[in-house]
């Protein structure tokens, strides 16, 4: 067994995985160093500060040399920054790709020179794209069709980071299953929070389609994830590819609606047929519960549960705040870039070439 790490870097530590993630490294004895543009705030982390094993920095889009300091002295990095989901990525594709691909890999390089042995890539399952006449389940061997830019941009970077595998340098890539869950820097744009949240309030659940499927994951069983990859051995984790989540937890997006019903009765419903959302795929998570023994703990239904909870104790909440939608929030960041003269200009063909 190796020896134990103990200084992790989390990029994208303020956010709604991030943050998670943050209080479970600490809670598991990592001293932990969140970076972070905190362009959602940084109320999510209030509670680790002052804890002797944490630290946070602000630093926007991280180009270059700024995070160099922070970096050094760390044993492994996580990414779990830039921006996520299809809608906020599809707003601006050059701002995306400076805060997702060029970052990305820029930190990678930055860790690789250091001689930071780890680094661990959030990705996503939407780069499975849909379901076809050949493929119904998909594994990490199977051929991957992303529909969204979204989904592209996570593959370029899977592509890009693990081409820097060498003896030194042991990239791993977690493709995450759609997240839910209460989390201190919440967001209520994610499926099972959205339709848990509206029901909370008596509003009606429009449901869009409903027989495309999805695997589920809840953010405290990603967070659980990444730190089992951490206590790993290298050779079960350098170059690879592990998709997270659990068979049970693969739904219909209609029986997503049946839990929230199940849960708060006199919910009102009406399912949108004419809007086809065309992702669709259902997800085998065999490798990396039989390469590092990992298992969820989490059920969509018991995240119903504690997200009803909370929204009874947060009395009042705006749901539709920006802050808690990735896409509004991308707007406001977006024409604050163009206000600023900031924006980021990128190459397309870059990025299309790689995810080729």
């Amino acid at each position: 067994m190796e020896q134990q790490m103990k200084r992790i870097a989390v990029f994208g530590g303020a956010g709604y995985l991030g943050s998670v993630l943050c209080a479970h490294l600490v809670s598991q004895g990592f001293e932990v160093v969140s970076i972070d543009a905190h362009w959602f705030g940084d109320e999510a982390l209030r509670p680790l500060l002052g804890h002797p094993c944490f630290n946070s920095f602000k630093i926007d889009v991280p180009h270059g040399d700024e995070v160099l300091p922070y970096l050094r002295g760390c044993e492994a990095v996580i990414w779990a920054a830039g921006l996520v989901g299809d809608p906020a990525c599809d707003l601006d594709i050059g701002f995306t790709y400076g805060c997702n691909y060029r970052s990305a890999l820029t930190v990678a390089h930055i860790c690789k020179w250091l001689g930071i042995r780890r680094f661990i890539f959030a990705s996503s399952c939407s780069v499975y794209g849909r379901a076809n006449s050949e493929m119904t389940h998909f594994s990490e061997d199977s051929a991957t069709y992303p529909l969204s830019f979204y989904a592209r941009d996570k593959l370029a970077c899977e592509k890009a980071i693990r081409a820097l595998t060498d003896d030194s340098f042991h990239p791993s890539i977690l493709r995450l299953s759609t997240l839910f869950g209460w989390s201190e820097r919440m967001r209520f744009d994610l499926v099972v929070n959205l339709l848990t949240a509206r029901a909370c309030k008596g509003e009606m659940l429009e449901i869009y389609g409903g027989l495309q499927r999805r695997p589920f994951l809840h953010v405290k069983d990603a967070a659980r994830a990444f730190a089992t990859v951490l206590s790993s051995d290298t050779s079960l984790i350098s170059n690879k590819v592990f998709n997270v989540g659990a068979g049970t937890n693969n739904h219909c997006i209609s029986d997503i609606a049946d839990l929230v019903f199940s849960s708060i009765p006199g919910v009102r419903m009406k399912f949108m047929s004419e809007v086809v959302d065309l992702r669709d795929y259902h997800v085998d998570f065999s490798k990396i519960a039989e390469t590092l023994s990992y298992e969820t703990e989490f059920t969509v239904a018991r995240g119903i549960a504690e997200i009803q909870q909370k929204m009874s104790e947060a009395n009042g909440i705006n749901i539709g705040d920006p802050v808690y939608v990735n896409e509004k929030r991308t707007r406001q960041l977006i024409s604050e870039s163009w206000k600023n003269g900031h924006h980021l200009q990128s190459s397309i063909a870059e990025l299309v070439g790689s995810a080729a």
